[in-house]
Formats: structure tokens, C-alpha cells, sequence
């Protein structure tokens, strides 16, 4: 890890220590293991500033983040081979689990707005950048079509749309990572909990349906898992 990001995660992690030692470690484990925050925080795909709406935040992880990283930078400076974090940028979050909700807003105080919403019923606001993180497959498919279609209806023509997703022609990787969704719906008491998977192709052509055009990273690096990152713009931003 790099060592500044070590300290990101640490002082990221520390936000949290209000709602409990569980939530603190979970922070700091998703932070070190999970490279979409690595990626999100360092590559510049967010817009510098304007509004970002983080749909299914969970405890608000990549908006502490972003929080943590603008104060670093004002008073530490910034690695000159990163992407500056956004300096204006105003984060909503959205989560279904109350006690997660509470967590977030525990961590970021008025730093971001939190509220509990199903997305199932959710009309996203007009905003400037839009993030899933390993949501939609929580939604059966008219769900996550009709949440698309919101959010292609709202979002600034000048947005980005950031989408992770397990893919599901990723073969075994695939299959590690319905194993361990399944294990965790268990672990939390929800046995009943269905998943809905889409390979990155059929991602892809439906984004592109909905006027996007979209790039592709993979994002499952140093895990087992087979999750890749959807980038999605405008044309005309693209241009």
C-alpha cells in the first residue's frame, strides 16, 4: 500500500471509532483490500467539484474518504502522480439499513447528507457524478433498468456515472464472488437474499442504450472476486 494512502486509511478508519470498534475495523479493512477506493480516490474520475450521490453508501466509506483526503491535501500536500481529490464537491448518500446510515452520518458529521431510502422507489436528485458500489445486483433487473433510466434523466450532462459489479462471465472469479455474497446474506440473517448479475457485456449495451459511452476497468485486484468498474459519460464530454 502506499504510505500515504496507509494514512488515509488510518485517519478515514479513525472517523468511525464514535460507532464502534466492529465499524472502525471494517473501514479500515475495506480501505487496504478493496482497490476501488484507491482508484476512485487517485485516478480523477470524479469531478472536482459540483454534487456526488453515492446510492446504497453503506457506512459512507468513499465519501469519509474524500473528506479525509481534501483535508490531507490542504494541510500535507498531494502525491504529484495522483489526481487531486475534489476540492468542491458535495456528497448525498443513500442507504437502506438505518443502523449503516447512522454509522456514516456518525463518521461524517455535516461533511455529507445521509438519508435511508429503498432504491427500488428512489428518484435520484440532479447531480454531478453518481456512484454504485456493488448495488444494482441487490435489485432484481426492471429495478436496475428503471433506477438507470432515473439516473440518466437527472444527471448533469456533463456527469459521470461510476458502476462496480461483479461480472458474470468472469468464470471462477464469478463464482468465488456469489459464494461470498451468499455467505455474507447468511452472516447477516438474510437467507432469502436474491442476486441479480450481469456480465460487463450486457452492462455495456445497456449503458450505451441509455446514451452513455462507457469504459471498463477491472476492479478485483489482489481479491479472488471478478468485479470490474463501469466508467460512463456523455459523448459529448468525451469529445
Amino acid at each position: 500500500m502506499h504510505p500515504v494512502f496507509a494514512q488515509l486509511t488510518a485517519a478515514t478508519a479513525a472517523r468511525y471509532r464514535p460507532a464502534g470498534h466492529f465499524a472502525m475495523n471494517f473501514v479500515r479493512g475495506k480501505l487496504r483490500y478493496d482497490p476501488v477506493y484507491f482508484a476512485l480516490l487517485t485516478q480523477g474520475l470524479l469531478p472536482a467539484q459540483g454534487s456526488l450521490l453515492d446510492l446504497g453508501c453503506g457506512r459512507g466509506i468513499l465519501m469519509s474518504l474524500l473528506s479525509t483526503a481534501r483535508q490531507w491535501a490542504s494541510q500535507h500536500g498531494w502525491p504529484d502522480e495522483w489526481a487531486c481529490p475534489p476540492v468542491d464537491l458535495q456528497s448525498y448518500g443513500v442507504e437502506i439499513q438505518p443502523a449503516r446510515a447512522a454509522e456514516a452520518r456518525t463518521a461524517l458529521g455535516s461533511e455529507a447528507k445521509v438519508c435511508v431510502a429503498d432504491l427500488r422507489c428512489f428518484d435520484p436528485l440532479a447531480c454531478h457524478a453518481v456512484i454504485l458500489l456493488d448495488v444494482l445486483q441487490y435489485l432484481d433487473y426492471a429495478a436496475q433498468d428503471r433506477l438507470l433510466e432515473h439516473i440518466s434523466n437527472t444527471l448533469d450532462r456533463r456527469g459521470v456515472l461510476l458502476i462496480r459489479e461483479a461480472d458474470a462471465r468472469a468464470g471462477w472469479r464469478f463464482r468465488c464472488t456469489q459464494l461470498t455474497e451468499r455467505v455474507c446474506a447468511a452472516v447477516r440473517g438474510h437467507w432469502r437474499q436474491q442476486h441479480h448479475y450481469r456480465s460487463m457485456a450486457e452492462w455495456v449495451a445497456d449503458l450505451e442504450a441509455l446514451g452513455y459511452h462507457i469504459s471498463v476497468q477491472p476492479m478485483s485486484q489482489g481479491t479472488p472476486f471478478g468485479n470490474s468498474l463501469l466508467v460512463a459519460h456523455r459523448p459529448e464530454r468525451c469529445a
